[in-house]
């Protein structure tokens, strides 16, 4: 086998959306300067939101990165840290390690590298597609309960709709971050998917489903999904099965809809994702559909 010509480490945060954003950038720069793929989940638990690794939902058998190795990279890029000792570090580890943050021109294609940010784009994983999709294959099957549900979305013209809400609404710094999609978003993408397939059936996922059923009105029959598991990855496995997709604001929902592979797929995406500034370039793939929420 070819020895790795260097290291992708991916620094892991957020849920599990944003951790399927930070593997898949990781993924396709490791793929393609033929190096390893390293993770590192720390930063996740450190947050102390409640927030866990949420990757061993998938058939990844991934390399995670041992406290030795996060110690060298650590002592080898800190800002605060002596040259002499950056340079002993790089040393020790043997590795010349570079720090790339989100908002970068470009991943560096050879040597040794630490991923900070959330890489929200598929451009940062154009070309591993395949690869991801295999990759993001679920490892357990379905429960009962949700083989259940999966039989109702199969058997319909089905669409998957996101409501976003927890945090959002929950915590003063997130709500200042991100805005609640108004009722009025999904009357209007419910409108686009009639237009575009006719009679469809509408299924609500939602961490405030309460909220969601007694709010929405959608132009066809609707059922909020509620199921025994509370696993965010049968939530998204159910959406991804889903024939077509409105999504929130949300990296959740954008994978849940990426991920579904149905023929003639209809995807709605709200014009605003974030309450101050605009969504990060490249976002919303060209093929879906942008609807003003209101």
């Amino acid at each position: 086998m070819e020895t790795p010509r260097g290291a992708v480490v991916v620094r892991l945060d957020g849920g599990l959306g944003n951790q399927m954003f930070q593997y898949a950038a990781g993924r396709a720069a490791a793929l393609a300067g033929g190096r390893a793929l390293w993770l590192d989940p720390r930063g996740i638990a450190a947050r102390g939101d409640g927030r866990r690794y949420g990757l061993d939902a998938f058939a990844l058998e991934p390399r995670f990165l041992t406290p030795r190795e996060r110690f060298l990279i650590r002592a080898a890029t800190g800002a605060r840290v002596p040259a002499a000792l950056r340079g002993l570090a790089r040393a020790v580890g043997g590795r010349g390690w570079r720090i790339v943050r989100e908002g970068a021109a470009a991943i560096p294609p050879v040597g040794d590298v630490v991923l900070e940010g959330y890489w929200q784009a598929p451009a940062w994983f154009a070309g591993a597609e395949e690869t991801l999709r295999r990759d993001f294959t679920f490892r357990a099957p379905h429960s009962a309960d949700v083989a259940a549900w999966a039989g109702r979305i199969g058997a319909v013209e089905s669409v998957a709709v996101h409501v976003r809400r927890g945090d959002y609404v929950s915590s003063p710094a997130v709500r200042a971050v991100h805005n609640t999609l108004a009722p009025a978003y999904y009357a209007a993408a419910g409108e686009v998917l009639r237009e575009r397939v006719g009679q469809a059936t509408f299924f609500l996922f939602s961490d405030d489903p309460d909220w969601a059923e007694a709010h929405l009105r959608l132009p066809g029959p609707t059922t909020t999904v509620r199921h025994a598991c509370t696993a965010a990855a049968d939530d998204l496995r159910l959406m991804a099965a889903c024939r077509h997709a409105i999504i929130a604001n949300s990296s959740f929902s954008w994978w849940g809809a990426w991920l579904g592979r149905h023929p003639g797929r209809v995807v709605t995406a709200p014009a605003r994702w974030f309450r101050e500034r605009p969504a990060p370039a490249g976002l919303i793939p060209p093929e879906w559909i942008v609807v003003a929420d209101g």
